[in-house]
């Protein structure tokens, strides 16, 4: 025990210098979090468990998270104790930017003057602030265990220049940890072993000499194989199959890569209407500035280093869809696509870190800036939508308190069609890119499950259930309400609240 204590004091005092980009990148993402904090929503599946208390994570295969969730909230029922799993959320994120920092630029970096390290520190800010990570930080039960994924899945590539059985076991630990987290960044691994793999081969890390190569080849082979056989350790003996919205079962085999390529191209559609115009364009700056700065540092051939590096690239994002797009029925929210997040981190850190002059580096500074700015953004539309769906909520209810079918106490099926549409605010909005309207669908329309539990959980007259196996749309019910937002249809055993396409729609 004394010899432990001595090991971890010495490790501490060997590492307390990476301290300072903790704090710098806790407090930027604190501070970008800020006014998703502020508006304090209910985020979709927040409405359930604040209502009811339950974890249910295990039901996806979300061991860990069902078992830390008791931990956290200090009971079996979860109460809400925002914003505390959201800002474990940025303490974690931190966390995990500081280690791939010193995965990508070496922990040594950070030992010299701040100037020295401030650029990359930074550059890393994508990781924990992309449009959509704002998704995950939005959950104030979720935003806890989604950060974590983030740790587990760069994890391994903190052992990889060490030991190789310890980076072997990181392996085998980070990639249950994603798979029983948050699975949807299960990719980046795949993505930063592409990475790793080109940058070495630039360097010409991988070997001289023929044995040196071969010896390289087979651990990566070897380490590829370990987090392909784990995947399938837990796909065949601890997943739960699911198919619901989402589906983790794999297409046939003869349908596998159509299906696998169909949706990857719905992924990268998403990915292009998503971002603002002028987002992409500084993107695709950085991309070609990677390019010409991967090729005047490689010791390769010089034309071979350009083929490897845009190939690099393509693979890094294709990787960072793969095994969510190899599903049946892949989920396709923002939520599910914040491993592009960590892409575009490690292309800009690659950028800073190996960038002689400032204007080379300005198109990552000011691209981080606009998704820092996007997610005051987002927050407070988010705080604007909130207001405004529960200005119809309340409509909803006053009306259907003074509805003559209420007035018996026979329990009544209640379900919700339609939307209830954006505010205003945010329709008069530039709508030169669709993630802000993405973000914001988790609100209340026919598609949550989550409207209709809110509409049975507000009312206090216990009457209303929710009955998911019913379609009261297919039903002819008389219409007993009309206003100008909803009409009312219901008879003594059943309830459809119709929201109207708003005009601005």
């Amino acid at each position: 025990m004394r010899s432990q204590k001595r090991s971890m004091r010495r490790w501490v005092n060997e590492n307390k210098f990476l301290l300072r980009p903790f704090l710098i990148l806790g407090l930027i993402y604190l501070v970008g979090i800020s006014a998703i904090l502020l508006a304090g929503m209910h985020y979709a599946d927040d409405i359930g468990r604040t209502e009811r208390g339950y974890a249910v994570w295990a039901n996806f295969s979300r061991y860990i998270n069902e078992i830390l969730s008791r931990f956290i909230h200090a009971d079996n029922y979860l109460t809400n104790i925002a914003p505390l799993p959201q800002l474990m959320a940025t303490f974690i994120l931190a966390i995990a930017s500081v280690m791939l920092l010193c995965v990508l630029v070496g922990k040594d970096r950070f030992r010299q003057p701040w100037i020295k390290w401030i650029g990359v520190t930074v550059a890393v800010v994508p990781l924990g602030l992309s449009p959509y990570m704002l998704e995950c930080l939005s959950y104030q039960y979720d935003a806890v265990y989604m950060a974590l994924s983030v740790f587990f899945v760069v994890l391994p590539f903190v052992f990889r220049k060490r030991n190789f059985r310890l980076y072997l076991a990181a392996i085998v630990v980070g990639t249950f940890g994603v798979c029983m987290t948050y699975q949807a960044v299960i990719g980046v691994f795949p993505m930063m072993m592409v990475f790793v793999l080109i940058n070495d081969w630039s360097e010409k890390i991988i070997g001289r000499d023929r044995s040196e190569k071969k010896e390289y080849a087979k651990k990566t082979i070897v380490a590829l194989a370990v987090f392909g056989l784990t995947l399938i350790v837990f796909q065949k003996f601890l997943m739960i199959p699911r198919d619901l919205y989402v589906s983790n079962s794999l297409p046939s085999l003869q349908d596998y890569i159509p299906e696998t390529v169909k949706h990857l191209g719905q992924y990268f559609g998403l990915l292009m209407s998503d971002f603002k115009i002028w987002w992409l364009i500084l993107a695709a700056i950085i991309m070609v500035i990677f390019v010409v700065l991967f090729v005047q540092k490689s010791k390769q051939n010089k034309v071979l280093a350009v083929v490897v590096s845009m190939i690099g690239i393509l693979v890094m994002v294709v990787c960072t869809f793969l095994v969510y797009a190899s599903l049946s029925a892949p989920l396709f929210a923002p939520r599910a696509m914040y491993a592009v997040g960590i892409c575009l981190a490690i292309i800009f850190v690659y950028v800073v870190n190996n960038s002689q002059k400032i204007i080379t580096k300005v198109p990552v500074w000011i691209l981080v800036w606009c998704f820092f700015v996007f997610a005051f953004t987002y927050g407070n539309a988010l705080a604007e939508q909130d207001e405004y769906r529960n200005m119809k909520i309340d409509m909803v209810m006053g009306d259907l308190i003074d509805l003559s079918v209420m007035q018996n106490d026979e329990m009544k099926i209640i379900q919700v069609s339609g939307d209830v549409g954006l505010s205003p605010i945010i329709t008069h909005m530039p709508q030169d890119y669709q993630i802000l309207n993405r973000l914001l669908a988790s609100s209340f329309n026919e598609g949550l499950i989550w409207t209709t539990y809110e509409l049975v959980y507000l009312s206090d007259m216990g009457k209303l259930r929710a009955d998911m196996n019913v379609d009261l749309t297919k039903m002819d019910l008389p219409i007993v309400k009309d206003t100008a937002y909803y009409n009312i249809r219901a008879d003594d055993s059943n309830i459809l609240v119709e929201f109207k396409k708003s005009h601005r729609d």
